[in-house]
């Protein structure tokens, strides 16, 4: 989660007519701040539930499958308003849109099926091999 929000954070960045110096090319932005803004706020929710995630991973599944619905509602409301072609309508803009969905997506389906849900150490671990047994003492 920590990772998409950076990559709203960037979009955001770049639809505020940023720039991103790479060193052998820069990545220059476009002015549409109707689309940053709802990027920035996009990137905060993420952030947020990546924080509680951290913070507190015993009580985070709720936060964070609230802020990946968020997300992948936000995403969906921005891919269809840049395939409709209002607002930026380029190739990165829609190759953008349409790869944090599917990842945004593929988190929900896991947090949903459970994947990850339990701490390490849970106790329902199945052990990969028979754990050692002390030798039984003759009395």
């Amino acid at each position: 989660m920590a990772v998409e929000a950076a990559t709203f954070g960037v979009a955001s960045f770049l639809h505020f007519d940023g720039s991103i110096p790479l060193g052998f090319q820069t990545v220059v932005g476009e002015s549409a701040p109707r689309a940053a803004i709802p990027e920035a706020i996009i990137g905060a929710v993420l952030a947020a539930g990546a924080i509680v995630a951290f913070a507190a991973p015993a009580r985070a599944r709720p936060w964070a499958l609230a802020a990946t619905w968020f997300a992948v509602a936000g995403t969906t409301l921005g891919l269809t308003i840049v395939v409709a072609g209002r607002g930026p309508h380029s190739v990165p803009d829609i190759a953008y849109h349409a790869s944090i969905l599917a990842v945004l997506v593929a988190g929900l389906i896991g947090m949903l099926a459970g994947i990850g849900s339990r701490p390490p150490g849970d106790g329902d671990r199945v052990p990969a091999w028979p754990e050692p047994r002390e030798p039984a003492r003759s009395a």
